[in-house]
């Protein structure tokens, strides 16, 4: 007992002095703000994208982020989360299926008009200057993707659907500057087009992007959704790996220059094989017989280890859409901003050229899925095509537009043999007083469309959107949104995909969307 009672004397003795010791205050020291234990003021405009005011000129431009001085770094981490909700009708929301058991026949399938939707964006930068004035840094864009989502009994609860969704990198690149040289760009990131018009000249005014694959475009079913043409912004002049050169600023007028080998964006020459397009947009089917719009797969996920048909640097091959692959991608550019008689000008003019992948396989109908008297080969014309745009701003007002025309097939497609050129025109207005936004901007253009339809018929693709955003809260704003689209191919059924068919070559849909979205 008397040895429990010395234990606990020394127990409380200790304890005596540990109270003395940190009775002694520590030195004070910040709370660290990744803990959020300190309040911040926002900033009117976060960074929420990787493309800011310090990568996206040969001289850096006061903006939301602090300009790096001779011996120091910026780093930003930024993000974006939207919601959505919408409401589509289209030509394709119902159709007669055959059920899938024998001697049953056919049966109605209906699709559900409404939808609330999500998404999530995380944006990673570092802006830094050396200390002989050598401006140079990276960024990162990540976002959430969404699998195909069960389409069967085995499985249609929300659990289900969110095990499919992962994050994947949409920009990375890294870029040196000199305010009197210019910057160089590498990597997986914007051209010369998408850098000379951001938005502007295409009328994408609020945060879903309007035209450009928008979410109210989105919802709506992919067969009747319109290509934007116009590139500014769009993934597949985005997605691949490119050197790009923009030189300074003189009197206005900048230069730039693109180059890209091919439109891979991986790490090596392997990648996923088996027929499918290299990053472009696939306006025909993978495969014979197959759907004839649409992205083409992206095949079996066999990487090259040795040369094969789909491999993403491909030169040449036998699969029906090897032939399709853009090689040696170049374009080159000039850009005017600048005030004339107090009107804001942003005009560029662009051409884009490139080779393109030689098809070697065989010719037949059968093999290549054409319908007959199509004049469809395999092969593919290299791009060679024009784009500029202009926007002219005065009090509040915008007004412009955007051109593209050439050698191309959709969205930075290669052009069958013998097909169509393509010629697509957009125009759009804009007010902006204080926090509020709207507009409307409306495209219409013609393309080949369905490969194996070349020499046969033609594609024609209208749309018209009107949006309003209004900004409640630095980094909070809420907007509405109504479009509607319309597409026609004669012999396409552009619900089936079914070649030298009279059956829907003209399908239409609608929306409407309220969304609101949160940058920080």
């Amino acid at each position: 007992m008397r040895k429990i009672l010395l234990a606990g004397v020394a127990t409380l003795g200790t304890a005596g002095f540990m109270g003395g010791a940190y009775a002694q205050a520590p030195m004070a020291a910040p709370p660290p703000p990744s803990q959020g234990q300190t309040a911040w003021t926002p900033i009117p405009g976060p960074t929420a994208y990787v493309n800011n005011n310090n990568n996206y000129a040969a001289a850096a431009t006061p903006g939301p982020l602090a300009n790096p001085t001779p011996g120091t770094v910026v780093i930003h981490i930024n993000g974006r989360v939207e919601i959505d909700a919408w409401g589509t009708w289209s030509s394709a929301d119902s159709r007669l299926v055959a059920v899938p058991a024998p001697g049953v026949g056919t049966s109605s399938v209906k699709v559900e008009p409404q939808a609330i939707a999500s998404y999530a964006r995380l944006y990673f930068g570092a802006d830094g200057m050396a200390t002989n004035g050598l401006r140079y840094g990276a960024a990162i864009e990540l976002r959430q993707n969404f699998f195909g989502q069960p389409s069967s009994a085995s499985s249609s609860g929300a659990s289900g659907y969110t095990s499919t969704e992962t994050m994947f990198v949409r920009r990375a690149f890294t870029y040196v500057a000199g305010q009197q040289w210019g910057i160089v760009r590498v990597g997986q990131a914007d051209g010369v087009i998408g850098i000379f018009d951001n938005g502007v000249t295409t009328f994408q005014f609020i945060t879903t992007g309007n035209l450009n694959g928008g979410d109210l475009e989105a919802g709506a079913l992919g067969s009747t959704q319109v290509p934007f043409w116009f590139l500014g912004q769009a993934g597949n002049e985005y997605g691949n790996n490119k050197f790009v050169y923009l030189s300074p600023q003189i009197s206005g007028f900048d230069f730039g220059f693109q180059y890209a080998p091919n439109t891979s964006n991986g790490n090596s020459i392997g990648g996923p094989s088996g027929g499918g397009l290299a990053g472009g947009l696939a306006i025909g089917a993978p495969a014979a017989g197959a759907a004839a719009t649409g992205t083409a797969a992206t095949g079996t996920g066999i990487t090259c280890s040795v040369a094969n048909t789909g491999c993403p640097s491909l030169s040449s091959g036998p699969g029906s859409l090897d032939g399709s692959r853009i090689i040696n991608q170049t374009v080159v550019g000039l850009r005017y901003q600048g005030v004339l008689g107090g009107v804001g000008v942003l005009a560029y003019g662009a051409y884009e050229f490139s080779g393109h992948a030689d098809y070697t396989g065989p010719t037949t109908a059968a093999y290549l899925g054409n319908p007959a008297s199509s004049k469809f080969t395999g092969q593919y014309n290299g791009l060679s095509f024009g784009s500029g745009g202009i926007a002219l701003t005065y009090a509040g007002f915008t007004v412009g537009g955007n051109v593209i025309g050439g050698t191309l097939n959709g969205q930075l497609a290669l052009q069958p043999a013998g097909g169509t050129p393509e010629v697509a025109y957009l125009v759009g207005a804009k007010y902006v007083t204080g926090p509020f936004v709207i507009g409307v901007v409306a495209e219409s253009g013609t393309y080949q469309g369905a490969q194996q339809m070349t020499g046969l018929t033609q594609r024609r693709g209208r749309a018209i959107d009107f949006a309003a955003q209004y900004t409640v809260a630095p980094g909070y704003a809420v907007y509405a949104e109504y479009m509607w689209q319309d597409i026609y191919q004669g012999g396409v059924n552009l619900i089936t995909g079914g070649l030298g068919s009279g059956a829907n070559n003209n399908i239409r849909s609608q929306g409407i969307l309220l969304g609101n979205v949160v940058n920080f």
